[in-house]
């Protein structure tokens, strides 16, 4: 296995920056998600690790090797890519068997490493086929197993379930982290999915504008996000975020907007002293708001909007003043567009972000 380091890596075409001064630790056996939206930088770093891309300027390590000039070949890598890139007029095993027989491999050791992969990805009575005798589960079967049959120190995955309907998504996700495990192959993968994201990923590498935003676990991503963009682009729903100010009233400190305020727990009364009259966001995750038909003394009254049923939970969108929440819930309420209705939330799981870095402010009680 490797262990793969990125030191200010960059990658230009031309005037635009597409990977723009990034470092990247991922340890050896690791699963690590590069993820963000169309045109962030995440794939253009991933042919840079396979060799595809040379950097503009900076370092690719696998281990202490430094691996700019080395081709592709040479890495030790297998790649999965999103569209499968099967020869059609070939079978099954003559798809995976490729890459072995191009280094002049025995026939028998080809025919050993072949159904030795193929047994565990279940695809092992299918060999006789080609690719469209296959589903498209199937397909991506043979893919791995294609990058896993030259025993690959590192497997790259580029946005391989997009094809996939969502079942079949749901399905080989589960799959290739479970394969991932027994093999303990250091992996990299992209995608612009955050469920993927989230449910597969040692850690994730959150990516906006060939910038890096925060790397860390799916739980700290999730609970501790570094930027406003980290907030909004992971979770479903998005994290609301409205505009705010501190407002200090005879000693108590309250998050301040047109159409709503509400008063902060005293154990902050110093973390916001330092905030009074500074322009700020405040972030709340949709299910750690509440709602009720009854007024209480640190709600805020609300008007809904529109709902969106999803079977087992609700979105409520409701309106405060001119901004638009979402509140995700299981509570079922007796409620149609225009009723009034009273939001509070959890005092300890709000967020606050600098409006104009877009950085998160440390808010936490010591």
């Amino acid at each position: 296995m490797a262990r793969i380091l990125l030191k200010n890596l960059s990658k230009h075409f031309k005037n635009v920056k597409a990977v723009d001064n990034i470092n990247l630790e991922i340890k050896d056996g690791e699963f690590t998600v590069l993820l963000g939206p169309s045109g962030c930088g995440k794939t253009t770093t991933l042919l840079m690790i396979a060799g595809i891309y040379k950097p503009t300027t900076g370092g690719i390590y696998f281990d202490d090797q430094i691996m700019n000039n080395v081709p592709p070949k040479d890495r030790g890598i297998g790649m999965v890519f999103q569209s499968y890139a099967l020869y059609p007029h070939m079978t099954l095993y003559d798809n995976i068997a490729f890459p072995l027989r191009a280094q002049k491999m025995k026939k028998d050791e080809i025919d050993r490493l072949v159904r030795e992969v193929t047994k565990n990805l279940d695809i092992g009575k299918l060999l006789d086929r080609k690719p469209f005798q296959i589903s498209g589960g199937q397909q991506q079967r043979v893919a791995i197993a294609r990058a896993l049959v030259k025993k690959p120190k590192i497997l790259l995955f580029d946005e391989p379930l997009s094809n996939l309907d969502a079942a079949l998504r749901s399905y080989m996700r589960a799959e290739i982290k479970k394969l991932q495990n027994d093999l303990g192959i250091t992996t990299v993968y992209v995608t612009h999915d955050q469920l993927e994201a989230m449910t597969m990923a040692d850690r994730i590498a959150v990516f906006s504008m060939g910038k890096i935003q925060q790397y860390d676990t799916a739980d700290n991503i999730y609970n501790y996000p570094a930027n406003v963009f980290v907030a909004t682009f992971v979770g479903t729903p998005a994290m609301n975020i409205l505009n705010v100010e501190v407002k200090n009233y005879n000693g108590d400190f309250y998050l301040q907007d047109e159409g709503f305020k509400f008063k902060t727990l005293p154990q902050r009364k110093e973390i916001l002293s330092n905030l009074v009259e500074k322009k700020l966001k405040l972030g709340i995750r949709p299910e750690h708001i509440r709602l009720s038909l009854k007024e209480t003394e640190n709600s805020i009254p609300a008007e809904v909007y529109v709902l969106e049923p999803l079977g087992r939970e609700v979105i409520y969108n409701i309106k405060i003043g001119n901004n638009i929440l979402k509140v995700l819930t299981e509570e079922r309420m007796d409620l149609k567009p225009g009723d009034r209705i009273f939001m509070d939330f959890d005092r300890n799981r709000y967020h606050l972000f600098d409006a104009e870095t877009g950085k998160a402010i440390d808010i936490s009680i010591r």
